[in-house]
């Protein structure tokens, strides 16, 4: 079985990944950030069998290119939930060992979300510019940065409870965005706790659709 992978899953580059001819005839800019960090993000877009839709993160915010790479490139997976385990399932000390942690209110705002998530028997993790920071360990935040989350959903949650985590978001030091991943695409989890509303927008790998059940797009 070959590699499987979902999107916002991080992936290292083998060494030789220069050799690839996929990235032959991409912008500049894009060589010079993998030299730095040969680390690419995996997009929420199809490829062809034994490939992977991915994105490079430029030193810009503006940069980012879409790829398809062969999965044959990829020396290491890390998934948003492994950043957890690893920063603090395992030793909750490990969070405060690296300053960036005090100075960054992304990484402040990460940690008070743990302490409001960890006993919920839940799966999730940061993505985007803190994800890809713990990661890679390139320093990608910046003082402004929002929080990224994914959170994964195989089974529903109801509006109440979306409507409950979704509040515990609020008190934390900088904008967090969570997307719920269900087995047919992600929403946005302060879309799927207003109640009112009576469809969401589920981005899926064929395009973004307005859905009435997330865990059951087929229903009209």
């Amino acid at each position: 079985m070959g590699l499987i992978t979902a999107p916002h899953d991080l992936l290292q580059l083998h060494p030789h990944w220069t050799e690839a001819e996929e990235l032959h005839d991409v912008p500049s800019w894009v060589h010079v950030s993998l030299q730095k960090t040969p680390w690419v993000v995996v997009r929420r877009a199809p490829a062809l069998e034994g490939q992977i839709a991915v994105g490079v993160r430029g030193q810009e915010r503006h940069l980012r290119q879409a790829l398809n790479i062969p999965a044959s490139l990829i020396v290491q997976k890390v998934t948003p939930e492994q950043l957890i385990a690893s920063q603090f399932d395992s030793n909750l000390q490990t969070a405060s060992a690296n300053d960036r942690w005090d100075s960054m209110p992304a990484l402040q705002a990460l940690k008070q979300l743990y302490s409001h998530w960890n006993n919920n028997q839940m799966i999730w993790g940061p993505t985007g510019s803190a994800g890809f920071e713990l990661a890679t360990g390139h320093p990608t935040l910046t003082m402004t940065s929002d929080l990224d989350i994914l959170l994964r959903c195989s089974q529903s949650i109801d509006r109440v409870r979306a409507d409950q985590l979704w509040q515990q978001t609020l008190d934390l030091p900088v904008r967090v965005d969570v997307q719920i991943e269900t087995p047919y695409g992600a929403i946005a989890l302060s879309e799927w706790a207003k109640p009112a509303t009576d469809r969401v927008l589920m981005r899926t790998l064929q395009g973004p659709v307005l859905v009435k059940d997330p865990w059951n797009p087929r229903l009209a």
